[in-house]
C-alpha cells in the first residue's frame, strides 16, 4: 500500500468524494526539501512553507500560541495546509472533544502533503473542507458553533485571495443571521467632515437594533474655537492640546459609567494613545473608522497600535502603511449614504430658484477646485458654487453663493435635488484631478441616494462600487467642460443614470450596510465576544437554556421578552431591590459578587 493510500484511510469521517478528488489531483504545488532535523519540509517557489531547520518544533510553537485565543466551545478553522505539521501539533494539544476544521483551497497542495509523510491517526480526527468559497463558508456556518480562525501564515499566504474571500463570506453570513444586540459606544470628533458620519453611524446601529452610547464631542466645539482666538500660537496650541486631553478623559468617564461591548471612534475623535492603552488594560475592544485620506491626515501614525481594528476608505498603500505602523487588523470599508437624510425632495418654486442651476458645486475651496472650476464659467449654462474657504478665488466670486458661507446638510440636499448637473470633484492640494485618486468620497453616495445626477472625477476604487452605467465619470479635468455640455443635452441619459445610481446605493451602500459589515468583521475575529452577542448568546432564552438543572438561576435570568438581552448589572439591581435585610440565595450572592467585580475592573475614569 502506498503512503498516499495509507494516509487516505486515516481520513475516517471525511467524505469519500473528497478523497476521490484528492486521488485525481496532480500534486506539484510544493517542492519537498529535507530539513536539518531530518523531517521533510516544503517550499512554494522561493517561499518556505515550513521551517528549513525543524518544521516539527516550529509547528509546536505555533500550536501553543493558538491556545491563548482558542476558547472552549469554539471550532478551530485552520487556514493554511502545507505539510500539515501545524495541524498535527494543534490536534495533539487540543482535547479530543474540540473540533478542528482544515480548509483546503488547492487539492494539489493537499496531495503533496499526503505523499510527503505518514499522517497517523490524528488525521481521522480532523474535518477537511474543500471546494468553492461560498460552499465552504456555508458549511462552516452550518456547524452551529463559534468559529475561531487560526491562520498558519507561511502556508495561508499562498492562497490569500481564497481565504480573504472565505472570511468575507463568513462575515456576510453572520451579518445576515445576526439577531443579538450589541452595545456600541460611538465616539465622534469635535468638528469636521467625520462628525456627520458619526451621527449616521449612530443612526445605522440603532436601526439594526443595537444599543448605542453616543459620545458627542461637538458640544464642546465653541470652547475649542474660543481657544483659537488666543493670539500667542504657542499658548493656543497648549490650550487646545490640553482641551483634547480633557475630552479624552471625558470619553473614559462616559464609557466607565456604562461599559460597552465595543468602542468605535470616528476619525479625529479625541482618543489619545494613552486613553487607548488604558481601555486596552481593561479589555475593551477598540475600533476606528478612519474616513480620511491617510496621505493628508497622518496622526494615525501615532495611534495605529492603540486600536484593535482599523477600518479605512483606501486600499493598497494605506493598508500597508497602517500595518507597518503597528495596526493589527486593517480592513477596507468605503463610505456610504443615509437614505433618511440623503433623499429625493420636492422643492417649492422659490427653493428651485434659490438652489437650482444647470451646474453646481458644493464644497470647500481646495487648490485643485480653484484651478478646475474657472473653465466652467461660460454663458452656455448657469453655474453656482456653494461652500466656504474660497477667499482669494476672485474669478469665481460671481458664482459663489451666500458670500462663501458654510452650507448645512439640509441645504446641500436641496442643492443636489435642484441642480441639473452636480459636480463632484474630489479634493486635492495640487492642480487638476488627484493623480493618486483612490477613495470615493461621501458626496458620491449622497448624491446618488438623492437621485441626483453627478459628474465626478474617476477614482481607482470606483468600479468596485458602481458600474459604468450608474455614474458619469471624467478622467481628465481638461475634458470636464465637454462632459458638462454633453450631459446637459441628454435628459434621458441623465435620468437613467440617476435612477441606477440611487438603486445601487439603496441596495449596497447605506450606513446600515456598513454597520453590518463592521460588526460582522469584528464578530468573526472575536467569536467569543462580539460574535457571540450577534448570535444572541446573551438573550434571556439562550441563557436560560444553559442553566441546566439550576432552576433558581433560570428564574433570575427571566426577562420581559425571551429575545431581550440580559445584563449582569440589571439582574444585580433586581436582587438589590429586595433590600439590605433580605435573605439571599447562593446564586444571588454570586451574582452580586460578580457585579462588584465588574464595577472594579471596568472603572477606567
Amino acid at each position: 500500500m502506498t503512503r498516499m493510500e495509507s494516509n487516505l484511510q486515516q481520513l475516517g469521517g471525511s467524505p469519500g468524494e473528497l478523497a476521490g478528488r484528492l486521488r485525481q489531483a496532480e500534486g506539484g504545488a510544493l517542492a519537498l526539501v529535507q530539513s536539518r532535523s531530518g523531517h521533510p519540509t516544503a517550499k512554494a517557489g522561493a517561499r518556505w512553507v515550513h521551517s528549513a531547520y525543524d518544521p516539527v518544533a516550529e509547528s509546536r510553537l505555533w500550536a501553543e500560541a493558538q491556545q491563548t485565543s482558542w476558547k472552549d466551545g469554539e471550532v478551530a478553522v485552520v487556514l493554511g495546509v502545507g505539510l500539515l505539521y501545524h495541524v498535527e501539533a494543534l490536534r495533539d494539544r487540543a482535547g479530543r472533544e474540540r473540533t478542528i476544521v482544515v480548509v483546503v483551497p488547492d487539492l494539489r497542495e493537499w496531495r503533496d502533503a499526503c505523499e510527503a509523510r505518514d499522517w497517523g491517526t490524528w488525521a481521522s480526527e480532523i474535518c477537511w473542507l474543500s471546494g468553492p468559497v461560498a460552499t465552504v463558508a456555508r458549511e462552516l456556518a452550518g456547524l452551529g458553533a463559534p468559529l475561531r480562525l487560526l491562520p498558519y501564515g507561511p502556508a495561508a499566504c499562498l492562497h490569500e485571495e481564497y481565504y480573504r474571500a472565505l472570511e468575507a463570506g463568513l462575515r456576510d453570513i453572520l451579518a445576515a443571521q445576526a439577531s443579538g444586540r450589541v452595545h456600541v459606544a460611538v465616539v465622534g470628533p469635535v468638528y469636521g467632515g467625520s462628525l456627520p458620519i458619526a451621527r449616521y453611524v449612530v443612526s445605522a446601529m440603532e436601526q439594526l437594533g443595537h444599543r448605542v452610547t453616543w459620545v458627542d464631542h461637538s458640544l464642546h466645539h465653541a470652547s475649542y474655537e474660543a481657544m483659537g482666538a488666543i493670539q500667542s500660537r504657542r499658548n493656543q496650541q497648549i490650550l487646545q492640546g490640553g482641551f483634547g486631553d480633557l475630552l479624552a478623559r471625558f470619553t473614559l468617564a462616559r464609557i466607565a459609567e456604562d461599559p460597552p461591548d465595543l468602542v468605535l471612534a470616528l476619525a479625529q475623535a479625541p482618543m489619545s494613545l494613552g486613553v487607548l492603552q488604558q481601555l486596552r488594560s481593561k479589555q475593551f475592544l477598540r475600533a476606528i473608522w478612519f474616513v480620511e485620506n491617510h496621505r493628508h491626515l497622518t496622526y494615525w501614525q501615532q495611534v495605529a497600535g492603540g486600536y484593535d481594528y482599523w477600518f479605512v476608505i483606501q486600499r493598497g498603500a494605506c493598508l500597508d502603511a497602517l500595518r507597518a505602523a503597528g495596526a493589527n487588523h486593517v480592513s477596507y470599508l468605503p463610505m456610504a449614504a443615509d437614505p433618511t437624510v440623503h433623499r429625493p425632495m420636492e422643492l417649492s418654486e422659490a427653493e428651485l430658484r434659490e438652489f437650482g442651476s444647470d451646474v453646481s458645486f458644493v464644497g470647500a475651496g481646495y487648490g485643485n477646485r480653484r484651478d478646475i472650476l474657472p473653465s466652467l464659467l461660460t454663458p452656455e449654462w448657469s453655474f453656482k458654487i456653494w461652500g466656504n474657504e474660497w477667499e482669494g478665488a476672485d474669478a469665481l466670486r460671481p458664482v459663489l453663493q451666500r458670500d462663501g458661507g458654510r452650507v448645512d446638510t439640509i441645504t446641500c440636499m436641496k442643492i443636489f435635488n435642484a441642480s441639473t448637473i452636480n459636480l463632484n470633484v474630489h479634493s486635492h492640494t495640487g492642480r487638476g484631478f488627484d493623480p493618486e485618486g483612490d477613495f470615493v468620497n461621501p458626496r458620491t453616495f449622497e448624491l446618488a441616494a438623492c437621485g441626483a445626477f453627478q459628474l465626478l472625477d474617476r477614482r481607482t476604487l470606483l468600479p468596485e462600487l458602481f458600474e459604468d452605467h450608474e455614474l458619469a465619470a471624467v478622467s481628465s479635468s481638461e475634458d470636464l467642460p465637454a462632459h458638462v455640455r454633453r450631459w446637459l443635452h441628454d435628459g434621458p441619459g441623465r435620468d437613467a443614470i440617476r435612477a441606477a445610481a440611487r438603486a445601487r446605493v439603496l441596495s449596497n451602500h447605506t450606513y446600515v450596510h456598513r454597520a453590518k459589515a463592521l460588526l460582522s468583521e469584528v464578530g468573526v475575529s472575536e467569536p467569543d465576544r462580539i460574535g457571540a452577542l450577534l448570535r444572541g448568546a446573551r438573550e434571556a432564552e439562550r441563557l436560560i437554556e444553559r442553566t441546566g438543572d439550576c432552576p433558581e438561576l433560570a428564574s433570575l435570568l427571566c426577562a420581559p421578552a425571551s429575545r431581550q438581552r440580559v445584563e449582569l448589572r440589571d439582574v444585580a439591581a433586581e436582587i438589590r431591590r429586595k433590600g439590605p435585610t433580605a435573605r439571599l440565595s447562593q446564586a444571588e450572592l454570586l451574582i452580586l459578587m460578580l457585579d462588584e467585580y465588574r464595577c472594579e475592573t471596568r472603572d477606567v475614569a
